[in-house]
């Protein structure tokens, strides 16, 4: 009776057990085509294809999952395992994109002589990512820029339609005496909200870009760096319009099923519209980044991740700075649990990148980025 028993119990934790191994060896042939998918989705344009860049914002997060699964497989010594690994391995040029090894301690170092320091901030309106006024935030961002004294600065949602707020910022970064400003401004008929460029040398030529339909904007500066001209372009692509009741349901504030529903849709329709529009956007861009102009820099807010159509069109075949001297695992905007790195900083092969950091002050839903660059000598 007793045997009888003990093979009952232990048959029914036996079947639980093989029940529980054929729903994750489903969730990893899942995981493996989802991450597939994640790596099709910079080369295919959501204009043609919608549905792959949802798999390329998930990136971050399908990374993990196949990690967890490899892990387990592993632990089990269970052949599956070589799958998560050979989808991993498939990608592994990707990786690079989000993780950068860090080797030792670091130490801030001083900046080395001759190098051209490019800082790209979205300054949120200068209202900021906690409670506080506008010109308490202004003036936090200007002594940021002080203390960091970059010899660019590229300003994304700059919006000065307040207590004429451009007049503040240009007094209270007098000190760094920089000898021009352009300031493109996004919104037609009520100026003051666009983006900006501040530089410590002159702008011998300038232009920018609206897009249609849309409160982004791109620009670009020739800047006359000693006996070169260098050319900057700030850009502000196409915004997520997630906003706050999306972010709530995001982090699973409690709804019906209907409501559950709709939120889901409303969000992936939003997402699904300005995955659109930014590939529009950034095509448009990047006919005038790469047309064969020496020495560019292209920096700003691009609203997506690495593993995205806008990062590949944008980029070319410039170079990532952060694949070149960032440390750990960068991320730039600070909500939905910082994850996410959606601002950059490329240049063209005539500089060399010296070093590169995003920082995380709080008074903006984004991070800084602050790069120096060395322009290559023959």
């Amino acid at each position: 009776m007793a045997i009888r028993e003990h093979k009952q119990r232990y048959g029914w934790m036996s079947g639980l057990a093989t029940a529980f191994d054929l729903l994750l060896y489903v969730l990893t042939f899942a995981v493996a085509v989802a991450l597939i998918l994640a790596y099709c989705a910079p080369y295919v344009n959501p204009n043609t294809v919608y549905w792959f860049a949802f798999f390329g914002l998930a990136a971050p997060f399908i990374y993990i999952a196949n990690a967890l699964l490899m892990l387990y497989w592993t632990v089990r010594w269970r052949s599956i395992a070589w799958l998560s690994l050979a989808v991993f391995v498939l990608g592994l040029g990707n990786v690079g994109k989000y993780f950068r090894p860090q080797w030792g301690k670091t130490y801030e170092q001083p900046r080395e002589e001759g190098t051209i320091r490019i800082l790209s901030y979205n300054v949120g309106g200068f209202w900021g990512n906690t409670v506080g006024k506008p010109e308490s935030k202004m003036r936090a961002i200007a002594e940021y820029i002080r203390a960091e004294d970059p010899d660019v600065v590229c300003m994304q949602e700059y919006e000065v339609n307040y207590i004429n707020r451009r007049a503040v910022l240009d007094s209270l970064l007098e000190p760094l005496k920089y000898k021009a400003v352009y300031f493109a401004q996004t919104i037609r008929d009520n100026g003051g909200w666009g983006i900006a460029v501040y530089s410590k040398y002159p702008i011998v030529g300038k232009d920018h870009m609206v897009f249609p339909e849309s409160q982004n904007s791109a620009m670009w500066v020739d800047i006359a760096v000693r006996k070169d001209t260098i050319r900057v372009f700030n850009n502000h692509l196409q915004t997520t319009q997630i906003d706050e009741n999306d972010r709530k349901f995001l982090r699973t504030e409690p709804l019906s099923d209907t409501l559950r529903n709709d939120k889901a849709k409303g969000i992936a329709r939003k997402l699904k519209r300005n995955f659109m529009k930014r590939a529009e956007q950034a095509d448009s861009v990047a006919l005038r980044i790469h047309d064969g102009t020496p020495r560019v820099i292209v920096c700003g807010d691009f609203n997506d991740t690495p593993m995205s159509y806008t990062y590949r069109r944008m980029r070319g075949d410039f170079v990532d700075a952060f694949k070149r001297k960032g440390q750990g695992m960068v991320f730039t905007y600070r909500r939905l649990m910082g994850v996410l790195r959606i601002d950059y900083l490329f240049h063209s092969d005539d500089f060399e990148t010296v070093s590169y950091r995003s920082e995380q002050p709080e008074w903006s839903d984004h991070n800084p980025v602050i790069v120096d660059v060395r322009l290559k000598r023959d």
